[in-house]
């Protein structure tokens, strides 16, 4: 039988990082598959880059003077960059996961809409199960601004496991 897929969700604040123990402690290993997902804004090319005048090039006696063009920088190549940082800095996490045993993988989504990506995600990779900390919000606050929890858990048609970490 194959492995239930987990997305856990993170970005760059510590508190979406909370709720990696409680994985750790109810989630097994061998019959789960972990998916650590990070989603980020779509990039858009940074127009153009600085030539690198560090590059040690030397002109030759008698050649004409040639001026450094600057170089376009390209979304795919935001992308890329984006992603392999974004495993860099998982990688501690997903090497915990791996000494205990876990299937662990990166996977970096760029969308506008946090929750059409991420519903977008569950349905093409066939989760199982969400897994992310959230702030609690009640209240008037809660009603105006609706997060992306509560959209999840309504709309994910899968269990969605959220915590809210004490003290937040």
């Amino acid at each position: 039988m194959p492995n239930n897929k987990v997305l856990i969700l993170l970005n760059q604040s510590e508190l979406s990082q909370k709720i990696l123990p409680y994985v750790e402690k109810l989630i097994t290993a061998k019959e789960n598959d972990l998916i650590l997902f990070y989603l980020t804004n779509p990039p858009t090319g940074a127009g153009f880059g600085e030539p690198d005048l560090g590059a040690g090039y030397v002109p030759l006696p008698g050649d004409v003077s040639v001026k450094p063009t600057l170089h376009p920088i390209y979304a795919t190549q935001q992308q890329d960059n984006i992603e392999a940082h974004v495993e860099a800095e998982l990688m501690p996490v997903t090497n915990r996961f791996k000494a205990a045993g876990y299937h662990v993988s990166t996977v970096v989504g760029f969308g506008k809409d946090p929750i059409k990506t991420i519903l977008n995600v569950i349905s093409k990779s066939k989760i199982s199960l969400v897994a992310m900390s959230t702030r609690a919000q009640v209240g008037v606050t809660r009603f105006f601004f609706r997060n992306i929890a509560d959209t999840l858990a309504q709309k994910a048609g899968i269990p969605v496991l959220l915590i809210h970490p004490p003290g937040k």
